[in-house]
């Protein structure tokens, strides 16, 4: 399998701990994602053009069962390719929060987490599920998360294309802030 991989940065500000995670592919696998994206993408509109004028009835629902299908792939594929490209998580560690941010560029929207209300911090478990552990280290998908927790009730994971060590340093940095934040 080819992997990709993330570059972990960490800043200390006044306000915090500063943590960003940026996927790290390499130029041929940028090329290549892009390349596969620009072949489907004719593909899609040739199946589109030829077929819809010469089927009729039941013809005409398989192209659009097929359709479905190959926008699903085209979206997640871009979706992927613009990722590699722009996309970044932030991870603010301040005294009492943590701020995460996914973003594309200069958007995204920031979510804080009380960091005494965090629980069940820690990696996330796809030892039951090969496939999709294989899968989400594959470098023409985002990436599967690697840091989950819970939070009222709600379970959250980010950290894409971390790997194990990567995932248990960043961790180990929220732990420690709420212990900070426990102690005082």
């Amino acid at each position: 399998m080819i992997n990709s991989g993330a570059k972990v940065t960490l800043e200390e500000t006044e306000e915090g701990t500063v943590i960003s995670i940026l996927p790290e592919t390499k130029s041929w696998q940028t090329i290549a994602l892009g390349a596969w994206l620009v072949v489907w993408l004719f593909c899609g509109a040739f199946v589109m053009l030829g077929g819809y004028k010469e089927l009729q009835g039941d013809g005409r629902i398989f192209l659009l069962v097929f359709l479905a299908f190959w926008a699903y792939f085209l979206f997640y594929a871009t979706r992927s390719l613009i990722w590699n490209n722009v996309g970044t998580e932030f991870i603010r560690i301040t005294a009492e929060t943590m701020d995460y941010k996914r973003g594309w560029n200069d958007y995204g929207k920031v979510r804080s987490y009380d960091l005494e209300t965090i629980k069940n911090l820690g990696i996330v478990n796809y030892d039951d599920k090969p496939f999709a552990k294989t899968y989400n280290e594959a470098f023409w998908t985002m990436g599967g998360e690697m840091i989950g927790l819970e939070y009222i009730g709600r379970k959250i994971a980010f950290g894409f294309k971390l790997n194990e060590k990567q995932a248990k340093n960043i961790i180990k940095m929220i732990e420690k802030a709420q212990r900070k934040v426990k102690s005082v």
